[in-house]
């Protein structure tokens, strides 16, 4: 039905208007008119809030609920926690240590025997007596410990100038020496004598045809890169070297690591010290050096300056087997 009348509209009752209005729906009607449901209860007056705020203020004074309850008061059970004092050990010296005490606060000058015998009495000989790694220096450096306190594992006197003696080798003799194969000759200790490219092949071309020497030592010679071609052709060809150390030189980890795969094809060197080079070696020579440690089953002592840790931990693997097969073979179980 798109068009109602007026007279349409006369002729209903009130109800059946109000049902017409509940069924249709005008968008255009505002929100209450088109409800459905109207409140028909008139408004009422006006809540005065301030009149019912202070009631409810005074009701809550005068209101008796609440006067039981107890207050809470923070309290710590057991007991207080005091902080130990802390207690100072008095040191008490044994009757020689104050012997030697009250002779040094009369005495103006304290000799190198006294101090020997304060040392013992300290416990010190281990830790000034000992050596380590650095006692090669590099040239205008100087490392190591210098004392002249007998070192208990060395049992020999320390001089202060061990770590900067000069060898006093001759280096021609001692060619002529392994040239000519000399079994009086065990030990070639060239340590802290500077050598040139021609010199150092001198001496790696007369090794790779001695069988006398046992052990070579060239720390701290100045020897590169462009000497250890002859290094790799001695560990081919000699079968009588136990022993090389060649720390503290100008090597690098490239060179390095041809000189340890020179040990895949040798059987009879049981020590390897390149350890303390000027230069750094690259994680994949060390790599590269662990993996040719591994083809070898005579080292059993070896030392570098590892910075990765997995080649490191193969290398050390390795040793420990090659130190298992050499005591399998005393005691004659291989």
């Amino acid at each position: 039905m798109d068009y109602l009348d007026d007279q349409f509209f006369e002729n209903l009752s009130k109800e059946e208007i109000e049902q017409i209005n509940s069924e249709l729906c005008d968008d255009l009607l505002p929100a209450a008119d088109r409800v459905k449901y109207h409140i028909d209860k008139k408004g009422q007056k006006v809540i005065d809030k301030e009149a019912l705020t202070k009631w409810m203020e005074e009701a809550a004074m005068a209101s008796q609920i609440g006067n039981d309850y107890i207050p809470f008061n923070k309290e710590s059970k057991g007991k207080k926690y005091v902080k130990p004092e802390e207690k100072k050990e008095k040191t008490i010296y044994d009757d020689e240590f104050d012997k030697l005490l009250a002779e040094a606060e009369g005495v103006g000058e304290i000799t190198d025997g006294d101090i020997d015998v304060l040392a013992d009495i300290l416990g010190a000989n281990s830790l000034l007596g000992s050596v380590d790694v650095s006692s090669c220096s590099r040239p205008g450096r100087e490392t190591g410990l210098k004392s002249p306190i007998i070192d208990a594992r060395a049992t020999k006197v320390i001089e202060a100038t061990d770590m900067d003696a000069v060898n006093e080798v001759d280096v021609d003799e001692t060619i002529a020496k392994i040239k000519s194969n000399d079994s009086s000759l065990g030990t070639c200790n060239f340590n802290n004598v500077p050598l040139d490219v021609p010199t150092v092949e001198t001496i790696t071309s007369a090794l790779c045809r001695n069988t006398s020497v046992k052990k070579l030592e060239m720390c701290n010679c100045a020897i590169t890169d462009d000497c250890i071609e002859g290094f790799v052709n001695v560990l081919k060809t000699n079968q009588t070297l136990e022993s090389i150390s060649l720390e503290t030189n100008k090597i690098t980890g490239k060179y390095l690591k041809t000189l340890a795969q020179g040990l895949e094809s040798n059987t009879t060197l049981k020590e390897l010290r390149i350890a303390n080079q000027y230069y750094t070696t690259g994680v994949g020579d060390e790599v590269s050096i662990s993996k040719a440690l591994e083809k070898n089953n005579s080292i059993t002592k070896f030392s570098m300056n590892w910075k990765n840790t997995g080649a490191r931990n193969t290398a050390d693997r390795c040793i420990m087997r090659n130190n298992d097969i050499a005591r399998k073979k005393r005691q004659g179980l291989l």
